[in-house]
């Protein structure tokens, strides 16, 4: 009987997760592009002070923006493997569109051969 009672419980709360889930991609499905873009968080980075020209500009200036699409996107900082892995594609297009924003050419090539840039 108890152990009747404790797999009904766990199956009322996968099932509640899975609604919440289904809620959740429902509501993310009506919303336009715009939308999401517009209300995506933003992190501001600065690279003035930064030479892009020179090996450790470049190599400054992308940790700069990795850390910020960190602190952006949802689950890069967690302890949980799978909750960080969920997060790459997030660090890649946040980070792939600063680059392409600032428009150079070494930080383009820098970003490329990163890690996170690498095919798993």
């Amino acid at each position: 009987m108890a152990k009747t009672s404790v797999l009904r419980r766990h199956q009322r709360k996968l099932l509640a997760a899975l609604l919440a889930a289904h809620g959740f991609f429902a509501a993310t499905a009506t919303a336009s592009p715009a939308e999401t873009e517009a209300t995506a968080p933003r992190e501001v980075v600065r690279i003035g002070d930064l030479n892009l020209h020179d090996s450790r500009g470049v190599a400054a200036a992308y940790g700069r923006l990795l850390w910020a699409a960190q602190r952006v996107c949802t689950g890069a900082d967690s302890s949980d493997y799978w909750v960080r892995e969920s997060a790459t594609p997030c660090l890649i297009q946040a980070v792939s569109r600063a680059v392409d924003s600032i428009g150079a050419p070494r930080l383009a090539a820098y970003a490329l051969a990163q890690p996170l840039f690498r095919p798993r």
